[in-house]
């Protein structure tokens, strides 16, 4: 994760889909690509990464040497965090709202207010394919990223991801990490 100016104005935002001008200062954020041993980036303007992904934005803020404008702006958009919960970027830890979903690793269902991991993934709707998001148990996470991550970095900055989009607190950090920490 990192702030950079925009090299060339062709990467569109990820929060409004609009282009990031050539000179603007925007949010870079990494990912880990799936299925390859390889991390990717996924760009934001400054003012929509503070209104969907405000932790990971403040972290690259804290790193950041030159001026950001509007900080101020920023920051009170930073403070109010996601609007809903559906806001967040995937992946992302929160408390199942109702009883219906379903574990995509056990097929079980996610008990409601039990924390759950959303992931991204592909719903095919029999005449197009689109990404959605996918629950886990915490318990069952671990499989999931041995078979669809690549390797122990891309699982680190994956976990990282994660725990950066999901405002956890310190006590639930700490017990959701014991449960993702292989044995």
């Amino acid at each position: 994760m990192k702030l950079e100016e925009s090299p060339s104005g062709r990467a569109s935002c990820r929060g409004c889909k609009k282009p990031i001008p050539k000179g603007e200062l925007r949010f870079a954020e990494s990912y880990a690509l799936p299925g390859a041993d390889a991390e990717g980036f996924r760009y934001w303007h400054l003012m929509c990464a503070a209104q969907k992904v405000p932790g990971p934005l403040k972290t690259a803020m804290a790193t950041y040497d030159g001026t950001v404008p509007d900080r101020a702006g920023l920051e009170a958009a930073m403070a109010k965090g996601p609007s809903k919960a559906g806001d967040r970027p995937l992946p992302h830890v929160d408390r199942a709202p109702t009883g219906r979903a379903k574990c995509m690793v056990c097929d079980a269902p996610i008990e409601k207010g039990s924390h759950r991991i959303a992931v991204e993934r592909e719903v095919d709707t029999g005449s197009f394919v689109t990404k959605g998001p996918g629950y886990l148990h915490p318990k069952c996470t671990l499989a999931w990223t041995q078979e669809n991550l690549a390797d122990s970095d891309s699982v680190a900055v994956w976990t990282g991801t994660l725990f950066a989009n999901s405002g956890l607190t310190q006590p639930e950090v700490a017990e959701l990490t014991e449960i993702l920490t292989p044995a």
